[in-house]
This record gives C-alpha cells, structure tokens and sequence, in this order.
C-alpha cells in the first residue's frame, strides 16, 4: 500500500513560513527580541521582519483580546481541568477510536523521537495522548491529562489552540509562543473539519528536540490526519504501519544528561540529589544550609535537572535585596495603575513567574522580618494576590530555600518567625564545606580543568607540583566560590604555561603565610634511610623514576635503560606520575 507523505499545499505554507528562520535573512535571535520588547512594553512589536505575521497577530489576540497576563501563568481557573464523563458526539468518537487504534507502532515511534501527540475537541479539551510522557508535576504533565484546554486563551497561541481558532494548520517555535513555559517547545496543530467546515478536533505534536526538523512533523502530522480523514486499512495493519513510519525521518531525542552520571557528581552529593527529588516528588518544601560559598545554587540546578520540573522555570530570589517598600510588587505583581510608577499594563511577580516551576529563596535568613509574615501566607495558601488587584491567584510552585546562617538561633533571638521556619524546613539537606568533603580533591581537579576548557585557547597547561600542594592543603575558608576565584585569577594573569607559586594571587599567598602552608607543600623527597616512616612501593618507583631522569639528564632511552624498561612503558609511568623530563613532578592540563 502506498501513502503519499507530500505535504498537503495548506501545511507546506506553513512549514515554508517556520523555515524562514534557518535563512539568512531571518536571524535566529528575532523572536527572542520580538518577545522582550513585549514583556517590557506590554505592547506587541509591530515589526513584521522579527516574528512570522501569524504570530504578532496571536499575540494581539492573547494580550487585548483574552487579557492573559505574560510570563508562565496559565489561565487554569477560567479553563479548569473537566471530567470528560459526558458523551462525546459521534465524528469525535470515531476520531477518538481511529487514533486509539495507531496507540502501539505509533506510542513507540513517538516516544523514541521524543514527541507527544495530542487529540483535543473542538473546545479544546485533550481527548487523548500518546508518545513522549512528561514528568508528574511539570508543566506539560497538567496540560496532557485528560480534560486539560489548549485552547488559545487558556495557554496563549500554540500549534493546536490557534489551529483551532484559524481553522487551518499552524506551528510555533520556542520563543514564538506567547507563554514562556512553552519556549522550550514547537507545537504543530491540524484541524479536522466536516463538509461543512465546521470544526470537529485538532491533532497536534509538542516536541522539545525537533525544532530543526519541521519538514518530519508536517509530514507526521499529514500522515496521521490521512488515515482519520479516510479511514484507511493501515490504521488497523500494524506491519504496513511500521513500513509507513520509517519513511518519516525523525531521528530520536536525545537523551537528556543524567546529573547523577556527571563525574563533578559524588557519591555522596549523589545521594543528596536522589533525596532532593524525592522531596520534589511529593512537593515537600526543601531548606539547603551550608556555609557561604559551598554552591547552593549551583545544587539547586542539579536538583531542578534531575527532577519532576526540569522543563518548568525556576525562579530564584534574593531575600536580603529586596527593599522594603517594594517587597508585595517584587514577589506578587500588580495590576495596571495600582500606584504612581507603575506600568499602565502591569507586572507579573515572582511567585506568577514561578508557576508550575521551583521558586528558590535565596538568603532566606536575611529577609526582614515585614516580609516573613506575608510570605508565610502565600506558602500556607499557595495563593496571593496582586498589588491593586482583587481576585486571588493560585499557583504550584515547589518551594526551595537556602540559607548560611543558623536559622533555629535566629529564630531564639527574635530575627525570624518560629512558624516560617518550620514551614520552609519540610526537610533539610546541609552541604559540606569544601575542607571537609571526601571528594576535595578530586573537586578541585574538575574544576581545573573545567576553567581551562572554558579558556578560548587550547594551549596545554603545566602546574608544578607545590601549587596543587597548596590548593590541595588549603582549608578554603570561601569554599568552592573561593576557588574558583583563585584559579581563574591564576590562569588569566599567568606570565607563561608553567603555572609556579609566583602566578597565584597575593592576598591568596598572604593567606598560605597566614596559616604556615607555604612549607608545608614544599616537595619533598622521599624518605631516607635515617627516616623510620615506611613508603608505599608506588613511592619508591616515582622516586627510582624521578632519580633514573635527573641523573641520565632527561634522555629517555638511557633512563628506560637504566631503570630496564622500554621507553613506551617510561613514558605512560611519566604521564601517570606527571613527571616531565627533568624528573620534576608537574600536572599537565589541555583543554578537552
């Protein structure tokens, strides 16, 4: 049986007009641009050379016509997830059973390219979905349950809400959508119409890793809207569906990075990201402590990346910053003309921006005390309302705050309200000072390199053995943030690729001679036969090696001669020491 993949004219206009983003004259940055300028104006660019017309024309309808506010707000509460316990009439039942019936080869296909497919009623209401699941929690995961409204004045123009509203098929990339959470995703749409053109459903793809691949979706999307339009025999042969989909040239998603899989992960950091997740899972609110420095920001991404709402955004807030007379705008927003200064469209705030994501407070300890109350009432309610406004909004937002100050003090000495604490303290993880982590070591090395690799250059880097000594040695009262700070200052100010005790900052080695590290790190031989101390054999071979060198003057076919090995085996003992030549111990670092 043959199935002509051809582009139908209506999608190939569609399609043509997204592909104008890969041609030179339509540079890729313009929808960003176009997006902006409308979240600062609150108006709608009225350039046609940023964004397609199709999309300044869906904005002007989300903004003037259905009033939704910018940012990741959907309007749930007009639209709210329906029971579909009524009957259907007999076109989207029929729909419905025609898709059901591709649920297997193309559930399979669909997942391992990393799109969902979705089927939605002329009112916008999701039918049924197949392929690509979302994770529990996440944006998507709501907006692909049964009963859930793409309709465009729910979610802003998207593929399958502004087909239905054009009657025509329609696609939207990333920054084109009106809503913020959906930037990271193309939607297509497809309406199905009767004789008399009256809308019966939409079939729509949502895909994250296809935005180059427009050409595959339309052809997808065709496929699927011939066998409900025609009721072909493929729909129930499920070999001849095999054969049709490999024609189709989507090439799988990609799988998304595992963090537990990062080598800057240990074992011990790993176990408190797996904790960290299961808390998400069950919307426990999470309270981080640990010194200054020691990267709880950086934990709260790889928290987010290996949780239930790593598409969703995260927003993060620094509690000690916020001044005092704009705190309820800064965190709630406010309506148009709620007082002098104010934007005549309004502004969403934070906890509107965090919907359906991670809000993170940051210095939690440090927020003032007139702000503790009212954000202890948002977090008992999960619902506020906006400055001038008079209708509560609710929002799901995972709570996650961090804090390097002890909070059950501050809370004995008045400074912090007893019920917020237990509030924000569902469950506590502490991270480490970097002195007293397992991993020290090893962290200090991934960071090395990774600076070096962040370098525009490709140039190898030599480090003698003394200053990884020191790094090494070093208590870093400022933790990892300290660190990094000393290594880039470093290697951006080092008078050559030798990196020597003379290349690392002066307030850093009037710290070492502050606490006496600079003789501790000298290199030292190894122990003589006066010295009682017992050496690890691998002591006496670097020492046999580092003698075998000096004494041959760094020619290495008499070293390896000496020492009665070849000179493939001297080098990989070499490398493996981070001897050069000489037989002096160095690091060798080359941008990967």
């Amino acid at each position: 049986m043959f199935i002509d993949l051809h582009i139908h004219q209506q999608d190939h206009l569609a399609q043509e007009s997204l592909l104008l983003r890969q041609t030179s004259e339509y540079q890729l940055f313009r929808p960003i641009q176009a997006w902006q300028w409308m979240t600062q104006t609150r108006s709608v660019p009225d350039q046609s050379d940023w964004v397609r017309l199709e999309v300044i024309e869906s904005w002007h309808r989300c903004l003037e016509d259905y009033r939704l506010p910018l940012g990741n707000y959907a309007m749930w509460d007009n639209c709210p997830i329906v029971n579909q316990t009524e009957k259907l009439d007999a076109p989207s039942q029929k729909i419905e059973a025609l898709i059901k019936q591709l649920d297997h080869n193309f559930h399979v296909f669909l997942e391992e390219a990393g799109v969902m497919m979705l089927l939605t009623a002329a009112d916008g209401s999701l039918l049924y979905s197949l392929g690509e699941r979302q994770p529990t929690g996440s944006f998507l995961s709501r907006a692909s349950t049964r009963g859930g409204n793409w309709l465009e004045a729910v979610l802003g123009n998207n593929g399958i809400g502004t087909a239905a509203e054009l009657k025509k098929p329609i696609a939207f990339q990333g920054m084109e959508h009106y809503l913020s959470v959906l930037h990271p995703y193309t939607t297509v749409g497809y309406p199905l119409l009767d004789d008399a053109g009256q809308l019966l459903a939409v079939i729509g793809l949502v895909s994250s890793h296809h935005q180059e691949s427009m050409k595959s979706l339309f052809a997808f999307l065709h496929l699927i809207c011939v066998l409900v339009n025609t009721d072909l025999p493929l729909a129930k042969n499920t070999l001849a569906q095999q054969r049709v989909l490999e024609q189709i040239p989507l090439k799988a998603a990609p799988k998304p990075p595992d963090t537990l899989a990062n080598p800057s992960v240990s074992e011990a950091l790993g176990g408190l990201i797996q904790k960290a997740v299961k808390l998400q899972q069950h919307k426990i609110p999470i309270l981080i402590t640990g010194e200054s420095g020691v990267g709880k920001d950086h934990f709260v991404m790889l928290i987010k990346n290996a949780g239930p709402r790593k598409n969703a955004p995260l927003i993060a807030i620094n509690c000690a910053s916020i001044p005092h007379d704009l705190i309820e705008s800064e965190l709630f927003g406010y309506e148009s003309g709620s007082f002098t200064g104010a934007k005549s469209t309004g502004k969403p705030g934070k906890f509107m921006l965090a919907d359906t994501g991670i809000l993170f407070l940051d210095e939690i300890g440090d927020m003032s005390f007139d702000l503790q109350s009212t954000l202890l009432r948002v977090l008992e309610t999960s619902e506020f309302t906006p400055v001038g406004g008079n209708k509560p909004i609710r929002v799901d937002v995972q709570v996650i705050a961090a804090t390097n100050v002890q909070l059950l003090e501050a809370v004995e000495a008045g400074r912090f309200r007893r019920d917020l604490y237990y509030r924000l303290n569902g469950a506590q993880i502490h991270l480490q000072p970097l002195r007293e982590r397992v991993d020290k070591r090893a962290i200090i090395h991934h960071i090395l390199q990774r600076e070096i690799n962040a370098m525009a250059s490709e140039t190898r880097f030599a480090i003698c053995p003394e200053v990884i000594s020191l790094f090494e040695l070093h208590p870093w009262p400022g933790n990892i943030r300290q660190l990094i700070n000393v290594i880039r200052a470093t290697l951006y100010t080092a008078s050559n690729r030798f990196i020597t005790t003379q290349d690392l900052p002066l307030d850093f080695i009037a710290e070492l001679k502050q606490q006496n590290l600079l003789d501790v790190a000298r290199v030292r031989l190894p122990a003589t036969q006066n010295n009682t101390q017992v050496m690890r054999l691998s002591d006496w071979e670097l020492h046999g090696i580092k003698t075998a060198l000096k004494n041959c003057g760094g020619n290495i076919s008499l070293t390896a001669k000496t020492l009665g090995i070849t000179r493939t085996t001297l080098y990989k003992k070499m490398e493996h020491f981070g001897l050069n030549r000489t037989g002096d111990e160095s690091w060798l670092y080359a941008a990967i």
